[in-house]
């Protein structure tokens, strides 16, 4: 097993045994209110986004991030988050000074030429991924363009610029240039149930995950040579299958609709492959119990996330027939054709013995005990979701429970950017189209 692989299978089975696994610390750059952080060479300018109250009377109204000093106040940094606009770049800036809206990013890049702005300074936490779990924890990157649209607006200077400021950040904060630290936004989970349905979906179907980890210099495994296949199919017992589709000629059908109606979208490249109920290419897609609680399937439109898994997302094979083969997937068994797939490798979570099965959750935050008297307890909530016994999924992380607490600079809450660290211990594994995490105290770990 690379050495890679294997520090993290260590650090899973240390996180499932209670044990606390070393965490390095990154260095941090001194950051000033006008200076980019980009590397040298790419065309990169400041326009900070806005920190404002918008209701001096409650301390929790104001926009767009809250002031921190990550990674030296230990909120480390571990992941970067891809996403799109849904607008013009010109708009996002704006939108982006407007506290009002309540959202931001570290970073967003223009369509035509690759240009970077940043917005927020990489110790601050941005309102970016609708999680706050994985705020605290990451760099957002927003992308001009509108995801229907992907082909249209995703440009070589687009993915050239994106992935130089991806090798500059991963290197500056020790962030591993794999599927598992880079994401997209649509893997992202909710943090409570009523929560998941709203996540968003972007960069979504369109971007070309495997083009642009080979812009990064780190070509998604199983996509690229024998030796990787073969490496992987030496580990795999039982084996990991890693969504690996050829993007140019991987023409799966998606829809757009509105309330006027749906249309189809032209047939085009994607990262997309659909999961279905059964082996065979009639069966109905997949669900999800928050998109679709009625029990229906899944469906192509651009929106619906239900039965798609994407290009690097690595699950745990369950079984095979003929050409098809069958994933752990959101708790259930999902159907996909074995050419979408390359073989994986990696620790697997399973259900501790015992447990017919176990929940799942939204976000790493600690236990109630763990909050002083000044920060106001955030629970943990389980989502829509369990895993029985006897299903395995592949393991991403383990991680110590934690919260950063923030108010408005300048305002009356005592305790404010306060780092809460907790006792219990979570594992983030790969769940269904989204990251998830299970209690370290509920699972084993397999391999």
């Amino acid at each position: 097993m690379p050495a890679a692989l294997l520090g993290t299978a260590v650090a899973l089975a240390a996180a499932v045994s209670g044990a606390q696994p070393a965490i390095a610390e990154p260095s941090s750059a001194p950051q000033t209110a006008d200076k980019p952080e980009c590397s040298i060479g790419l065309s990169c300018r400041f326009i900070p986004a806005a920190y404002a109250q918008t209701d001096p009377s409650k301390p929790a109204a104001y926009g767009n991030y809250h002031k921190a000093d990550r990674p030296r106040d230990g909120d480390d940094i571990r992941y970067i988050v891809i996403h799109d606009t849904e607008e013009r770049y010109d708009r996002a800036i704006a939108r982006f000074q407007d506290p009002h809206a309540r959202v931001s990013t570290h970073y967003l890049i223009r369509s035509s030429d690759g240009e970077i702005t940043q917005l927020v300074h990489t110790k601050d936490i941005a309102h970016q991924a609708g999680n706050y779990w994985f705020n605290m924890h990451s760099i957002g990157i927003e992308h001009e363009g509108v995801l229907a649209d992907g082909a249209h607006w995703y440009t070589e200077a687009m993915y050239q610029s994106s992935a130089r400021l991806v090798r500059y950040l991963a290197a500056r904060y020790h962030i591993p240039l794999d599927r598992e630290h880079i994401l997209g936004h649509e893997e992202i989970p909710g943090t409570t149930p009523a929560g998941v349905a709203a996540m968003h979906y972007d960069p979504g179907p369109y971007w070309d995950w495997a083009h642009y980890f080979d812009l990064l210099g780190a070509p998604l495994r199983g996509a690229s040579s024998d030796g990787v296949a073969l490496l992987a199919a030496h580990f795999a017992d039982p084996p990991v299958l890693t969504i690996a589709p050829r993007f140019a000629k991987n023409a799966e059908p998606l829809r757009s609709c509105t309330t006027q109606g749906c249309t189809d979208l032209p047939a085009q490249g994607s990262n997309v492959i659909y999961l279905r109920t059964e082996p065979r290419a009639d069966a109905p897609l997949v669900g999800d119990p928050a998109l679709h609680p009625d029990g229906s399937p899944g469906t192509t439109w651009v929106a619906d996330w239900s039965a798609r898994a994407v290009a690097g997302q690595s699950f745990v094979v369950a079984a095979r027939r003929g050409k098809w083969t069958a994933i752990w997937f959101g708790g259930r068994l999902a159907w996909l054709e074995s050419r979408a797939g390359a073989p994986g490798y990696g620790p697997l979570v399973t259900p501790r013995p015992g447990r017919s099965a176990i929940p799942v959750y939204g976000t790493a935050y600690p236990e109630a005990d763990a909050y002083p008297a000044t920060v106001p307890v955030t629970t943990v909530v389980p989502l829509q979701y369990t895993i029985p016994a006897g299903q395995l999924y592949f393991g991403v992380e383990p991680h110590r429970s934690d919260y950063y607490y923030a108010e408005f600079d300048g305002g009356t809450m005592p305790g404010y950017h306060t780092l809460v660290l907790g006792d219990r211990r979570f594992v983030e594994i790969s769940f269904n189209h989204r990251h998830a995490f299970v209690d370290a105290a509920d699972v084993v770990i397999v391999r």
